[in-house]
């Protein structure tokens, strides 16, 4: 009692301003995040700072909350265009020198565009992390959008939309996310199409970035072997003269509800058939999300998962079944996926339904309560064991839903009961409504 209540008081003295109110909260005293400090500056932007001592790799991350959801009609694409043209050239770097002075600081760049949000990174031995974050700010604020590079980029990313088709799986995901949430922001297509990105010049460029690139839809987080306070003195000297702007007004999307199985089937020059079921499912960081990642592990994750038990090692239905919940700021999708050969579809789906009932009508067991929290905190702590990947999940949730609901998610999944999982599947894993995407092989005699 007397060392959580010691956690209490650190988390409290160092989350600044913005997370003054959310100190109050429990946290979870086991947390590999804690003690990690915050600023906001008065313009809005959101710092945060998680010094590792014992890690030689530091990483400057800033989150923009946009993405393919804020793209305008008729312009889908936009947010993942940012990505492409973030580090092409500024006045004082032109084309090629952000890519070389990272590369001579023994660095490395990379961003990524979701339905919710971009980030940037640049991923530096901690020495050099204050010319990482100049060149970053450099790049944030003064890139030129040169109107040629908008050009080079667009057909880069018309190459990648036409590999989105190739790759089987990424394929059936993305249609699958879009059938999910037509006619809503969520259903947009993350790197657009192509005739909207034909659309897509300079001008629209600016306007987009004018609109959403602005301090107080940004979070910025560096971690590694750094100094807190040096930290966000450099914060405040690259960014603290920024203006904030009112943002648009997010549209709200509730969860859909489907009365029926949507099919969406397409024949291609494959050997074996792929099937994806997508349910529409609550967002991240709640109750109800936990619940359904812990489902997706008892239902689809490892040997010891039911539908693996079943349709691989007793019956032979499928050739290999997986499953997960994946969430963003207001909605998420669950999923089951299979590669089988077209004649088994039918038991495969008989399998699938049984288990999806018995999830309902039937609370799990102690053993599979264990096992599936067990797997989910294994992932939680693998994927924070580098200064990138704290980076990256303090980032996603401080702009998505408070950084302290990433301190608290191991926690939250261990108060979860085998209840708590029954009524997330009767309210959102109906066996009579979901999205069945599937590719068979060409000329595959499916009933």
């Amino acid at each position: 009692m007397r060392k959580k209540r010691i956690v209490v008081l650190l988390v409290a003295v160092v989350l600044l301003l913005g997370q003054a109110a959310a100190a109050h909260q429990s946290v979870d005293p086991e947390s590999t995040l804690i003690p990690f400090h915050m600023q906001v500056l008065e313009n809005g932007l959101r710092v945060i700072v998680k010094e590792i001592p014992s890690y030689p790799i530091a990483v400057a991350n800033v989150w923009v909350g946009v993405g393919a959801k804020d793209d305008p009609d008729g312009l889908s694409g936009m947010a993942h265009f940012f990505e492409h043209l973030m580090f092409q050239g500024t006045p004082s770097r032109p084309l090629g020198q952000i890519w070389q002075e990272t590369a001579l600081l023994g660095g490395d760049i990379n961003a990524a565009t979701s339905l919710d949000f971009t980030f940037y990174y640049i991923v530096v031995p901690s020495e050099h992390i204050r010319q990482a974050m100049e060149i970053q700010a450099d790049a944030l604020r003064n890139s030129l959008f040169d109107q040629a590079q908008i050009d080079r980029e667009r057909q880069v990313i018309q190459e990648e939309i036409s590999m989105v088709r190739e790759s089987l799986q990424t394929y059936l995901l993305h249609s699958s996310l879009q059938e999910l949430f037509a006619g809503t922001s969520y259903g947009k297509p993350i790197p657009g199409t192509l005739e909207d990105l034909a659309r897509v010049n300079r001008t629209e460029i600016l306007d987009f970035y004018a609109r959403y690139y602005v301090p107080n839809n940004m979070v910025l987080v560096v971690a590694g072997n750094v100094v807190a306070e040096e930290i966000f003195a450099l914060a405040r000297e690259l960014y603290g003269d920024l203006e904030p702007r009112p943002l648009p007004p997010p549209e709200y999307i509730e969860v859909p509800i489907l009365e029926r199985v949507v099919h969406k089937e397409e024949e291609r020059p494959v050997q074996q058939s792929y099937i994806l079921l997508a349910h529409p499912v609550p967002g991240m960081y709640t109750r109800e999300a936990a619940a359904l990642e812990l489902a997706s592990v008892i239902l689809a994750q490892g040997r010891a998962s039911r539908l693996y038990r079943q349709l691989v090692e007793r019956e032979r239905v499928v050739n290999s079944i997986s499953g997960w919940y994946e969430g963003f700021s207001q909605v998420g999708f669950f999923v089951l996926e299979a590669e089988l050969e077209p004649g088994q579809r039918d038991r495969f789906l008989e399998i699938v339904r049984a288990e999806l009932q018995r999830l309902q009508t039937e609370p799990v067991s102690e053993e599979e309560l264990a096992r599936a929290k067990a797997m989910v905190r294994s992932t939680v702590a693998f994927g924070t064991e580098s200064s990138l990947n704290v980076a990256l999940f303090l980032g996603q949730a401080e702009l998505m839903g408070g950084a302290l609901w990433a301190v608290n998610y191991s926690a939250m999944l261990d108060q979860l009961t085998a209840e708590d999982i029954q009524r997330a599947a009767q309210l959102y894993l109906s066996p009579d409504g979901y999205v069945h995407n599937e590719i068979r092989p060409e000329g595959g005699n499916i009933q």
